[in-house]
């Protein structure tokens, strides 16, 4: 499997930020359940890049 940049996996992680940021401000309760995944995708994201340092 081919690497990411570190560059890269910065950016992936800072639109999904935006993206949980979006999704958590609306109402309904799945977009408050897709906000809490993304932030955990982006934990995760953000383990990894720090380990790659």
């Amino acid at each position: 499997m081919a690497d990411i940049c570190k560059t890269d996996l910065q950016k992936v992680i800072s639109y999904l930020d935006e993206a949980a940021k979006l999704y958590d401000a609306l109402p309904m309760q799945k977009c408050k359940c897709r906000a809490h995944m993304i932030n955990q995708l982006t934990t995760k994201l953000k383990s990894k890049l720090n380990d790659k340092k």
